[in-house]
């Protein structure tokens, strides 16, 4: 009897420590600093947070005005966690924004960037390195952008045919001046699925954000979905609530 109450302690003591493993292996690897040179010569920092399993889908965080995926925060290990491979990007014009001062003065100044050059360059890069890594699979990758890093999805997404896109916190008519309309991108986009994501209260577009999303919701065909939060946010902000978050991932699960 003691030995057969010993094995049976045994054995339910290694299902607890296979239970563990699971747990760890689902949760991805390590992140990773990568340094991704772009078409044109830039060097980028980004962090890479590898899937735990094979063939996985990829995301690709664009950030906001700041240019910094540090401000990402936990954001990019919570999708990791998820099951994606996640890799958050530097836009090419961080240290110019980190020397500019206040949000308004922030704004001024990327505003006479060459912003293509995000798309042409720095997402291109950031897709070239994502498509080629073993464990992602390279038809399964969609862009996560934030304000900023929204416009330069949207244009991203249609140009690159990438499989979905989450666009947080897009306002406006245009995704970059003199160049074309949110509605001819939403068209040129075609059936592929689109998340929007605003708040009530978000400041872009002139507090007009959430309106805006209404009209681009209208305008898209084929898989779209809206999601308004209540109260304040913008951008970043919006995706640091857990709700957000998780809602987010269930949505990317259901269309990557």
């Amino acid at each position: 009897m003691v030995k057969e109450k010993y094995s049976k302690i045994i054995f339910v003591t290694f299902l607890v420590f296979l239970c563990s493993l699971a747990q760890f292996v689902t949760e991805g690897g390590a992140e990773e600093t990568v340094s991704i040179t772009t078409d044109d010569g830039k060097e980028l920092k980004c962090t890479y947070f590898p899937p735990a399993q094979s063939n996985s889908p990829g995301l690709i965080l664009l950030p906001d005005t700041r240019c910094d995926a540090a401000n990402f925060d936990s954001i990019p290990a919570n999708l990791n966690k998820a099951g994606f491979a996640v890799l958050a990007m530097d836009f090419r014009y961080k240290d110019i924004i980190a020397k500019a001062g206040d949000r308004n003065k922030q704004i001024s100044t990327i505003q006479k960037q060459d912003l293509m050059s995000l798309v042409k360059y720095d997402t291109k890069g950031g897709i070239n390195f994502l498509s080629s890594k073993k464990e992602v699979d390279p038809e399964r990758i969609a862009l996560i952008g934030t304000s900023l890093g929204s416009r330069v999805a949207i244009i991203s997404g249609v140009e690159y045919n990438l499989k979905a896109l989450v666009l947080i916190s897009l306002s406006g008519e245009e995704a970059f001046p003199r160049y074309k309309s949110i509605k001819q991108l939403l068209s040129d986009y075609g059936e592929k699925p689109i998340l929007f994501m605003t708040a009530t209260k978000d400041w872009g577009g002139n507090h007009k954000a959430a309106e805006h999303n209404k009209l681009y919701y209208g305008w898209k065909n084929g898989k779209k979905e809206l999601k308004i939060w209540p109260g304040s946010g913008h951008g970043i902000g919006i995706l640091q609530k857990k709700e957000s978050t998780d809602f987010m991932i269930l949505w990317l699960k259901n269309n990557l």
